[in-house]
């Protein structure tokens, strides 16, 4: 199976001076996320498959203040900056699944549990943006690509198809550990995922399905050099609503989402600062079977 999954996401954002930074006036601007998967699953057995997921992307910020500050800029990931190495490539995931049971085609459960590793992309931050050992303050960028950390994951993913509404509903945990700190003295968040979707019968009106998602999220504290990052341990739960229509040319979903902070505020805002945030975000995936087999992987052959 091939697969696409675009994910857009627009954050407004805004916060007070940050004392002692000699900025005696407010930041504003908005950051903006075009994050492109591109992903191969490939089945090894009836009940094993891998698959292998790149990230590539841009993150772009505006600055909407008239004064010069040496935090934030009109700027984007894909250029190097004094703490940043830019380009447009992500991490690579490789994740390894196993199908514990499943029902067949019609109504019934299907149980996947999966593990794998994270490959880091040079495209991060190579310096701390915070200054946390007390260093002297200059022109720094926040935001990045990729965190440049190897991780472990492990997901279980339990689904069950209906003959009523909603006819397919489940669930995914996942889970991302940080390995070690990267090159850099940065030792990431960890990542903890709870995940729900729901699809109804397929609506004659809209050729489609319509579906809900609920997903939250909690990370824990990352840390730059030892010393613990501010504002990177946070809850958030993100709620879905979106369409899936299975076309002759594989399957298609949009999704348009909308983030709550429920713990912690926004990562990229220097301390414990007033701060408004305004985060949507827009998700597309398509994915498609490819209809024949590898001999070699075939255990048919």
């Amino acid at each position: 199976m091939v697969g696409l999954d675009n994910s857009n996401q627009y954050i407004d954002w805004w916060h007070e001076a940050i004392p002692g930074s000699g900025e005696g006036f407010d930041h504003e601007g908005t950051l903006t996320s075009v994050i492109i998967n591109p992903s191969l699953t490939i089945g090894l057995s009836n009940y094993w498959n891998i698959t292998i997921n790149k990230t590539l992307g841009r993150r772009t910020m505006t600055w909407a203040g008239d004064t010069t500050t040496i935090h934030h800029r009109n700027e984007g990931t894909e250029s190097n900056f004094i703490n940043a190495i830019g380009g447009y490539l992500g991490d690579t995931k490789l994740m390894l699944r196993y199908l514990v049971f499943n029902d067949g085609q019609g109504p019934g459960k299907r149980l996947f549990l999966g593990g794998g590793f994270i490959l880091p992309s040079k495209n991060t931050l190579s310096s701390d943006p915070f200054f946390l050992s007390g260093n002297e303050k200059t022109d720094h960028r926040h935001f990045a690509l990729s965190d440049g950390v190897y991780k472990g994951c492990v997901e279980i993913q339990l689904f069950k198809k209906k003959v009523t509404n909603p006819v397919f509903v489940g669930g995914t945990i996942y889970v991302e550990k940080v390995l070690s700190e990267n090159d850099y003295g940065f030792k990431a968040s960890d990542i903890y995922d709870l995940s729900l979707t729901a699809f109804s019968k397929k609506i004659t009106a809209i050729n489609g399905s319509l579906g809900t998602n609920v997903v939250a999220r909690h990370t824990t504290t990352a840390y730059w050099n030892g010393f613990e990052t501010p504002n990177s341990r946070a809850t958030v739960v993100t709620v879905g609503f979106g369409g899936l229509w299975n076309l002759d040319v594989g399957g298609i979903s949009l999704n348009i989402q909308k983030p709550f902070f429920i713990d912690g505020v926004f990562s990229g805002i220097e301390g414990e600062l007033d701060q408004r945030v305004g985060v949507w975000q827009v998700s597309m995936s398509y994915r498609r079977l490819l209809d024949f087999s590898i001999p070699w992987l075939d255990p048919l052959k």
